[in-house]
C-alpha cells in the first residue's frame, strides 16, 4: 500500500469535517511528490538493469566466451604434437601343429596366420608420438569458420541490446503516459482544493450561492478518486516496467521526463542487414574447412618402447623408430562438389533476404519520418493554444475570488484545460515514441 492510500484512509476513519479533509488532502497532495523524487527515475537506468539482468544477453556472452576459448582447441588439434601409448599382445592359434595351438615356431603343415602379420609385434608397449606439419592452412580454414560463428554472436548480441533498448525506452514512455494523467489530474485536485477554500469564504459573504459551492466539492471529491484511480494504474504499469527490468524496489516513484534526440542512419552495413553478410561469409568458412579432408596431410611420427614377435629374448626388443606419413584423398562420391553447389544455395539465400531487409528498412525509416513531421506541426499548435488556456485559468482565478464568473464556467474552462494539457504531453510522449523507432531502425 502506498504512503498515500494509506493516509487517505486514516483521514476517512477518523470521520473528519469534509473541510479539514479538503485541507490535509491539499497538504498531502503538495507534499507526496517531493517524497517521490529519488530512486530510479531516468530512461537510462531502467535500460541498463535491462541489460544486466536480461537472461538472453547473459547467455550470449557466455556462448562467446566458450568458442574464444576453442579457438586454441582447434589450434591444438590441427598443430599440436600428439604423444600417447600402446600396447598390444596379440595371441595367435595354429591347428595342424602336433597339438601346440600358441607358438613362435610352427611347423610349416601348420595352419594359422603369418608369424608376422603384425607388422611390429605380438608384444609392445610403446611411446608415441605424432606431428603434423604443413597443417598452416586447415587450421585457418578451422578458424575462419569459429570466426565467423562467433561474428554471428556478436551481431545477435548487438541487436538483442538494441532490441531491448526499444522495448524498455518504449515500455518508459508508456509509463510516462499513465503518470502524466495521474499527474495532471494531481494538478487538477491541487487547484480545485484551494478553489474550494477560496469559495467557503466568498459563499460565507454571499458572492457565490451554496449549490455553486457544493458543485465545486462534490467536483473536488468525484477528482479526488479519479486520481487515486490513477494512481493504481500507475503503480502497476511502474511494477511491470520494474519486473522487466528485473528491479524489485516497489516504491512509488514519478519519472523523469527525459528527452531523446534523433541520430542519423549508420554509415556502414545496418546491424538488420549483418546476420544475411555473416551468413554468406560463414557458408563460405563451412565450405572451406569441409575441403580440409582434400588437403595433403603430412605427419611425422616416432616411437619408442618394447616391441617384438617372439617371447623369447623379449626383454631385448627394446628399440626405437621414425616415420613419415602421407595421406591424400583422391575421390569420395564427388562430395565436394555436392557440398561446394549446397554453400552457394546458402549463399543466394542470404542475398535474398539481405536484399528484403534493405528494403524493409527503407520503408520503415521513411514512414517514421513522416509521422515525425507530423506530430511535431501538431505539438507546435497544441503550444500556442496551451498558452491561451494558461492565460485563461489565470484570469478565471482572479474573476472567481471576485465573484464575477460562474462556476460552471470555471470548471469547463479547468476540464478543457487539462485535457489540453494531457493531450500536449501525450502527444509528445507519442513522438519520443517514433523518435525511439526511428533510431532503432538507425541502427
Amino acid at each position: 500500500m502506498t504512503i498515500m492510500n494509506y493516509t487517505i484512509m486514516r483521514i476517512k476513519r477518523l470521520n473528519l469535517k469534509p473541510a479539514f479533509f479538503f485541507f490535509l488532502l491539499f497538504f498531502i497532495l503538495l507534499s507526496w511528490p517531493v517524497q517521490l523524487l529519488h530512486g530510479q527515475t531516468h530512461l537510462m537506468q531502467y535500460v541498463d538493469s535491462a541489460r544486466v539482468n536480461n537472461p538472453q544477453i547473459i547467455r550470449i556472452q557466455k556462448q562467446i566466451k566458450i568458442l574464444e576459448l576453442g579457438k586454441r582447441s582447434i589450434k591444438a588439434l590441427y598443430q599440436a604434437p600428439k604423444g600417447y601409448l600402446s600396447s598390444d599382445i596379440n595371441l595367435v592359434p595354429y591347428f595342424n601343429n602336433n597339438g601346440n595351438i600358441f607358438t613362435t615356431n610352427p611347423l610349416p603343415n601348420a595352419i594359422g596366420y603369418d608369424i608376422g602379420i603384425t607388422n611390429g609385434g605380438l608384444y609392445s608397449a610403446l611411446m608415441n608420438v605424432d606431428i603434423p606439419v604443413f597443417s598452416g592452412k586447415p587450421t585457418q580454414n578451422a578458424l575462419l569458420w569459429q570466426d565467423q560463428k562467433i561474428e554471428g554472436l556478436k551481431i545477435v548480441l548487438k541487436n538483442l541490446d538494441y532490441n531491448l533498448n526499444r522495448q524498455i525506452t518504449n515500455l518508459y514512455f508508456t509509463t510516462l503516459g499513465i503518470q502524466m494523467s495521474f499527474v495532471t489530474q494531481q494538478e487538477s485536485v491541487r487547484l480545485l482544493s484551494e478553489e474550494v477554500k477560496i469559495m467557503a469564504q466568498l459563499t460565507r459573504k454571499g458572492l457565490y450561492r451554496l449549490v455553486d459551492y457544493e458543485l465545486l466539492k462534490t467536483t473536488l471529491s468525484s477528482d479526488s478518486i479519479k486520481l487515486q484511480n490513477l494512481a493504481n494504474a500507475y503503480r502497476l504499469q511502474l511494477l511491470q516496467l520494474r519486473s522487466v527490468c528485473g528491479i524489485s524496489d516497489s516504491t512509488f516513484r514519478l519519472l523523469s521526463m527525459d528527452k531523446i534526440k534523433m541520430t542519423a542512419p549508420v554509415k556502414a552495413v545496418s546491424s538488420f542487414v549483418a546476420p544475411y553478410v555473416n551468413d554468406s561469409l560463414t557458408a563460405i568458412a563451412q565450405n572451406r574447412v569441409f575441403n580440409n579432408r582434400y588437403l595433403p596431410k603430412v605427419t611425422l611420427y616416432s616411437n619408442a618402447g618394447l616391441n617384438g614377435v617372439s617371447l623369447n629374448g623379449l626383454e631385448r626388443k627394446f628399440g626405437l623408430s621414425a616415420g613419415i606419413r602421407l595421406t591424400y584423398t583422391l575421390f569420395d562420391g564427388r562430395q565436394r562438389e555436392i557440398n561446394k553447389e549446397q554453400s552457394l544455395v546458402r549463399i543466394d539465400q542470404a542475398q535474398s533476404l539481405k536484399r528484403i531487409k534493405f528494403k524493409d528498412i527503407r520503408i520503415q525509416r521513411t514512414s517514421l519520418l513522416k509521422s515525425i513531421a507530423e506530430v511535431k506541426a501538431n505539438l507546435q499548435k497544441q503550444e500556442k493554444l496551451k498558452q491561451n488556456y494558461e492565460n485563461l485559468i489565470a484570469l478565471y482565478k482572479v474573476e472567481v475570488q471576485k465573484g464575477q464568473v460562474p462556476i460552471t464556467g470555471f470548471l469547463m474552462a479547468l476540464r478543457n484545460y487539462n485535457n489540453l494539457k494531457l493531450l500536449y504531453g501525450l502527444q509528445e510522449i507519442k513522438l519520443y515514441k517514433l523518435i525511439n523507432e526511428y533510431n532503432y531502425w538507425n541502427h
